[in-house]
């Protein structure tokens, strides 16, 4: 028998959708009419039902528990924007964009289970949430284009939303990568020099050490002897660390730490305000209430004191008092946020303010990087000068020990 979904309105008002068995589409109208529902819209299903007959079928899918990546999103996002303003409709874009081996084979299956999803009378956002995989974000800002009637106009920013955010986030990695892999380098190096070239010499020599160098003689036959104990040891604590790291006390723990690395806390300040900003602006404009878009945007930063903070924000601004007073009360952002948030909200433009200051916060993220990145030549070259002038005296001490004992001894 063919199947049928629908969207429909009950009895309260409420919209429903689901999926029916029927002879024709008259017939399953007519069975929806009479459990109360007004058909909004009926179309023939083109796969049948995987279960027993009904109004509404379930499918029990697997979810995810590894997110997407904000690479895959943003290229993603923009395809679907383009092809749904083009006209065609979100199911075919969908399996269209699941063929695309631009995307990984995870990527294309999640694809395919949201595609079954909707021909089961899911919309795009519940088949989005369904899977798992697609942060909260990303899955109201569909649900309020779907509802808005705008879901063209809210994919193009999602996906400028997307876009701007692996662009600086690249722009970071790539003036980071630069001093990540001197210091890299050079801890490798002085490493290497330490715990082998030196103790090796040593050896050939038959030099008694003392002090610095008979540590590094002995951290060296250490190494050599539980090589393969070490190197699991290391799997487990970066794992571990990993975990760590993803908890509530291992981000409050993180908090800590960037706030105290001269540099760094600047960066990370100014980081999770651009992101703050720029995250609720899109989801202000696109028609999410204020209190969920005010905790998304809090949780976009991945800062736990903000959430934290966040949380109160939300209590005054239920209360009656205005976003710009709420955040001024709590100490959340800098002043030149919560009074330019002020002028949004007087002018009705709440949204474009807050591109705006994300603009700004942006550029000054700029700055603090090539700041940082500039504080941190200087104190690579210090930390090598200085550990091979720490070795170098160790060395010496050693020799002339040597040397001290052998003129002794010819002296006898």
């Amino acid at each position: 028998m063919p199947v049928y979904r629908y969207i429909a309105y009950d009895k309260s008002g409420k919209k429903v959708k689901g999926v029916i068995e029927a002879p024709n589409e008259w017939g399953a109208t007519n069975e929806l009419a009479g459990k109360g529902l007004k058909v909004l819209r009926i179309e023939k299903r083109t796969k049948p039902l995987k279960s027993g007959a009904g109004a509404k079928v379930k499918s029990k899918k697997k979810r995810t528990f590894f997110s997407i990546s904000i690479n895959e999103l943003a290229v993603f996002s923009r395809q679907l924007a383009t092809m749904i303003s083009a006209g065609i409709r979100v199911k075919n874009a969908l399996e269209i964009l699941s063929e695309q081996t631009v995307f990984s084979n995870r990527f294309r299956k999640i694809l395919k289970s949201v595609i079954d999803d909707i021909e089961e009378g899911k919309s795009l956002s519940e088949a989005f949430e369904e899977t798992g995989a697609f942060e909260p974000i990303f899955i109201n800002l569909i649900k309020a284009g779907e509802e808005g009637g705008v879901l063209d106009e809210t994919l193009e920013k999602v996906a400028d939303f997307y876009e701007s955010s692996k662009e600086l986030a690249d722009e970071v990695k790539a003036a980071m990568r630069y001093p990540t892999f001197v210091m890299g380098f050079a801890i490798l190096i002085v490493g290497v020099i330490a715990f082998y070239i030196i103790p090796a010499l040593i050896k050939k020599i038959g030099l008694q050490p003392s002090g610095i160098v008979a540590f590094m003689l002995s951290v060296s036959e250490f190494i050599s002897a539980y090589k393969v104990e070490i190197a699991i040891v290391a799997v487990l604590i970066i794992g571990g660390m990993k975990f760590f790291l993803s908890t509530t006390v291992g981000r409050m723990f993180k908090d800590a730490v960037s706030s105290i690395i001269p540099g760094f806390k600047n960066i990370k300040q100014k980081s999770s305000i651009e992101r703050f900003s720029r995250t609720l602006g899109i989801l202000v404009g696109a028609g999410v209430s204020l209190p969920n878009a005010l905790m998304m945007a809090a949780q976009a930063t991945g800062s736990y004191s903000m959430v934290s903070k966040m949380e109160k924000v939300i209590t005054l601004v239920k209360e009656g008092k205005t976003l710009r007073d709420s955040l001024k009360t709590v100490s959340v952002v800098p002043q030149l946020v919560y009074e330019m948030i002020g002028t949004g909200e007087a002018t009705g433009k709440l949204d474009e303010v807050l591109n705006k200051v994300a603009d700004f916060y942006t550029q000054q993220l700029r700055i603090e990087v090539k700041k940082f990145i500039s504080m941190i030549e200087p104190m690579l070259i210090a930390f090598i000068g200085g550990f091979i002038a720490f070795l170098a005296l160790g060395l010496y001490s050693t020799i002339f020990q040597f040397q001290t004992g052998v003129g002794g001894g010819g002296g006898m």
